[in-house]
């Protein structure tokens, strides 16, 4: 596994999932309110566009009411309007050089207007009615249901209409209501000032529109994707780098806690360990396993004479010198004070010995010197061999502490095997 990978950090792993998805969340959020927001103020140009159209075509209504019906000369294409006979208006007058002119009320302007918008924009206008007297002007289903929807006091209604093969289209309705001028065609079937007469459908194409609104779900769609994708891939690659130093820093402590801080060898919890390791080891193996005990002769005297900064560095040195002396496989800790543990695996006793003369040959072949001071310090060494009398690690243990002490009691600067 590569430095910096989550697999041994599950809390990071948890905060980086969890992080990930508030941000998902939280920039879903703000994008999808931005799509919403975008789509509405569209819909919204649409309907007040729509509305425009729909309050020109009510004031020009109520234009053509105020003056009683318009009237336009009678032509192949401009008839009367059979609809007005009916309510026992005569639509035609004729004028003295023998033209005849045909009144255009409100309703039928509106058709016309109508017609010609739809030719040349696209755009359609249509009055209807729950009551009709023009059955060509019957509603729709949607213009059905908003003339119902305002007698139930709803005051415009719309929807986008979209027909499988068809282009989409804006439907946009509100109610006509009855003014004064509207009396003159409608008072007779029981209007009054204020009724609902019926409403005026608007319908816009809408496909350019629909259109817009693809591109805008495309373009918010793409932006929130990639806002994520850079968001969280810069959050990967800081809690990685997080990962790394924490792994960097986890590292540290391990050596920290292994190490002796003086010397720099291994500690005596680490150094102990180890022995019950390779103890078990060699046990099972049946091979051989040597422990080798030092202990620098008179070091009190030394931090008594020289001060312990010197006696520190006396520690320092002797360690440095036994590790420098150690096969790649051998290990060495400091055991306490001035005791240093040496552990071989794989070696005999007389291999064992060797190791432990050259080692006190060593120390004691060059002077140890520091500002001025210097001294030729000695070791003794215990020495012990595991044998199948010794039940654990600690009696491997007692037996090279008490070489140790018999390499003391015969005069020091020795090896003493057990």
């Amino acid at each position: 596994m590569c430095r910096g990978s989550f697999k041994y950090f599950l809390p990071l792993r948890i905060f980086f999932f969890n992080l990930s998805m508030i941000i998902l969340l939280i920039i879903a959020a703000i994008y999808l309110g931005i799509y919403y927001r975008s789509n509405n103020l569209l819909l919204e140009t649409v309907k007040q566009q729509a509305d425009s159209y729909f309050e020109l075509i009510v004031m020009t209504r109520l234009w053509n009411a105020q003056h009683a019906g318009v009237y336009v000369e009678k032509t192949g294409e401009v008839r009367s309007n059979p609809f007005l006979r009916k309510l026992g208006i005569e639509p035609d007058i004729r004028c003295q050089g023998g033209k005849v002119l045909t009144r255009r009320n409100p309703t039928a302007m509106t058709m016309e207007l109508a017609r010609i918008a739809d030719r040349k924009h696209g755009l359609r206008f249509k009055i209807t009615s729950l009551h009709l007297l023009n059955p060509a002007n019957s509603p729709d289903t949607f213009e059905l249901k908003a003339l119902r929807s305002f007698q139930a006091g709803e005051t415009e209604a719309w929807e986008i209409e979209r027909e499988k093969g068809q282009e989409p289209l804006f439907r946009f309705m509100k109610p006509l209501y009855i003014e004064e001028p509207c009396l003159l065609c409608h008072g007779a079937a029981g209007y009054r000032i204020g009724d609902i007469r019926g409403g005026i459908s608007v319908t816009i194409p809408f496909a350019k529109h629909d259109q817009e609104l693809r591109t805008n779900q495309l373009l918010i769609f793409a932006l929130s994707a990639t806002t994520v994708g850079l968001l969280i891939g810069a959050l990967f690659f800081m809690t990685r780098h997080l990962a790394v130093k924490l792994e960097g820093a986890q590292e540290r402590l391990k050596q920290i806690s292994i190490t002796d801080d003086l010397t720099g060898l291994r500690n005596r919890r680490y150094i102990l360990e180890r022995l019950n390791e390779e103890f078990k080891r060699a046990k099972r193996s049946s091979r051989p396993l040597s422990l080798i005990m030092l202990d620098l002769d008179h070091f009190k005297r030394i931090n008594d004479e020289y001060g312990h900064p010197f006696g520190d560095h006396v520690l320092v040195t002797v360690a440095e010198r036994i590790k420098a002396h150690l096969r790649d496989y051998d290990l060495v800790g400091r055991f306490g004070g001035e005791e240093f543990l040496v552990i071989s695996p794989e070696v005999t006793v007389q291999q064992s010995v060797e190791l432990a003369e050259r080692i006190r040959n060593m120390v004691k072949g060059k002077p140890i010197a520091l500002n001025g001071i210097e001294v030729t310090m000695t070791i003794s060494a215990g020495l012990a061999s595991l044998s199948s009398q010794d039940a654990d690690a600690d009696a491997l243990i007692a037996r090279s502490d008490q070489a140790l002490y018999r390499a003391k009691e015969q005069g020091r600067d020795r090896v003493v095997s057990l």
